[in-house]
């Protein structure tokens, strides 16, 4: 039976060539052979239209991602160009890069480039800006804080001496002496202060002379006992038969060091010993080696702090400072002044038993014994009698003219007052004087501007600063101007005394 379906038109071909229309209507079989292989074409065709159309709709969107994808890669070899000239730009990083497919890693590497310089700029203008404001509140901080507080303690302390001198008010003087350790503390925390600025900022310049070591470290003995006895102590000296005491170098820092060393064993010791040990090590080619040991058997540190008590203004622990006082920088200062003599701070230490602070040091010998007298600043050194020596006092605070008169009336000095810079230049031009004790901080002229119109005319005559301002900025500029010494106030009139002794002629 024949389909409904038209003949294909290749097959139709074959039946018309092949086969008679009579054979192929009457025989049922060859009718259903012709309609299977026609079927057989026409879901052939259909299949190969279809594939034909497919075929070509893939070649179509092929071509056209393939269009899209080399502009992506154009503009990517652009992209990449930019990001290696860049990199390139920033600190040469990317000198190597060309034309790597990894894109992200270049993303990658700009971005920590940028986001590195943009740290390294911030923490730079940071840094600088931090610096100069440090440096600028620290020099005010100082100068200003140092001549508030310095001015009255000059009154405290000069008074106190005056009492004590003219013998008045016998049933205070307990009361008296209370109030000039306190003083005498006060000034060296200030002191403490001052001395570790002065040292950070590269200021001190360590001396070579003639000293004897042994002979200091009795005087430091001598001059802590007061003290030592406060905490029922006792200080001794143990120095080894063979031991070379004359030796060059700065005795005035090794007393500084040797005193912080003492001060603190006598701080944290009660009813008990500190004892400073001179050991010898060696001596060869006139250089003597040896070792300075300042002993206790006072609270000891815990291993816990042993790093932090030379860290600037702290102590092995809070309750410490509170306890016993003090700004943590004694140790601190040691340990910086150690460094400039070329040697270091070491120490051994248990709690409850006590500690051993040590350092070894390697100084020429004075072979001609030269040593200078470092008794001088001690407190033990007795003022002389300055009869005749002829000074003008140029300071405007009232209080410590009266103070500095009543002083040096006490050795016969013949001072004449001049209230300001000016005043001062006025009687120096129309008096003669051996000294002149010159304030630096004055209304209507100061001392740097009165001492550079003096030294116009006399290059000769001592001037002494008699001033507040410890900031070595302030002094550095004084001696530049030609003041040929300074006396801190407040002042030890001791000092005083020693100083004026120099240009005392009898």
């Amino acid at each position: 039976m024949m389909s409904n379906a038209p003949l294909h038109h290749k097959l139709k071909i074959q039946i018309d060539n092949h086969l008679s229309k009579v054979l192929s209507d009457n025989l049922p079989e060859i009718q259903n052979f012709i309609n299977e292989v026609n079927q057989t074409y026409l879901n052939h065709e259909k299949v190969a239209k279809s594939s034909k159309k497919t075929s070509q709709l893939t070649r179509k969107e092929l071509i056209e991602s393939n269009a899209k994808l080399k502009e992506e890669l154009d503009k990517k070899v652009v992209f990449q160009d930019k990001l290696i000239a860049a990199i390139q730009q920033l600190n040469g990083a990317g000198k190597d890069l060309e034309h790597n497919d990894n894109l992200d890693g270049l993303l990658d590497i700009l971005h920590k480039e940028i986001e590195l310089k943009k740290e390294f700029q911030q923490q730079l203008f940071n840094s600088k800006a931090m610096a100069e404001e440090a440096n600028e509140a620290k020099s005010e901080f100082l100068s200003t804080m140092s001549h508030e507080i310095r001015t009255p303690l000059n009154a405290i302390i000069g008074l106190i001496y005056i009492m004590e001198k003219e013998n008045s008010l016998q049933s205070f003087h307990e009361n008296i002496e209370v109030l000039k350790n306190s003083a005498q503390n006060l000034f060296l925390l200030i002191n403490d202060i001052l001395d570790f600025s002065k040292i950070e900022a590269g200021k001190v310049d360590i001396e070579k002379i003639p000293f004897n070591l042994e002979q200091l470290a009795q005087q430091i003995a001598k001059s802590m006992e007061a003290r030592a006895s406060e905490n029922l102590n006792k200080i001794e000296v143990v120095v080894d038969p063979d031991f070379v005491p004359n030796l060059i170098s700065d005795p005035l820092r090794i007393n500084q060091v040797i005193t912080n060393l003492v001060s603190n064993a006598v701080k944290f010791t009660y009813d008990g010993t500190i004892t400073i040990k001179l050991k010898q090590i060696a001596v060869q080619n006139k250089f003597s080696t040896f070792k300075v040991e300042v002993i206790d058997n006072g609270i000891g540190i815990d291993k816990e702090n042993f790093q932090s008590i030379f860290e600037k203004f702290t102590q092995a622990e809070t309750k410490t400072s509170r306890l016993y006082g003090g700004t943590g920088l004694g140790l601190v200062i040691t340990k910086k002044l150690l460094s400039l003599l070329g040697s270091e701070i070491k120490f051994e230490s248990e709690l409850g038993v006590g500690s051993n602070f040590y350092f070894t040091m390697h100084l020429p010998i004075d072979i001609k014994q030269n040593a200078v007298n470092t008794h001088d600043l001690q407190e033990d050194y007795k003022e002389e009698n300055l009869k005749g020596l002829k000074v003008l006092l140029v300071e405007d605070n009232l209080i410590n003219i009266k103070i500095a008169q009543k002083i040096m009336g006490q050795w016969d000095v013949d001072v004449d007052l001049a209230e300001n810079g000016l005043i001062g230049v006025e009687k120096f031009n129309n008096n003669k004087y051996d000294v002149i004790l010159m304030d630096l901080s004055m209304p209507v002229m100061d001392g740097y501007d009165a001492t550079t119109a003096i030294r116009q005319t006399d290059k000769l005559i001592p001037i002494i600063a008699l001033t507040a301002s410890a900031s070595f900025g302030y002094l550095d500029r004084a001696l530049q101007i030609g003041i040929n010494e300074y006396i801190i106030k407040p002042f030890n009139p001791k000092e005083l005394n020693m100083k004026l002794r120099k240009y005392y002629n009898p």
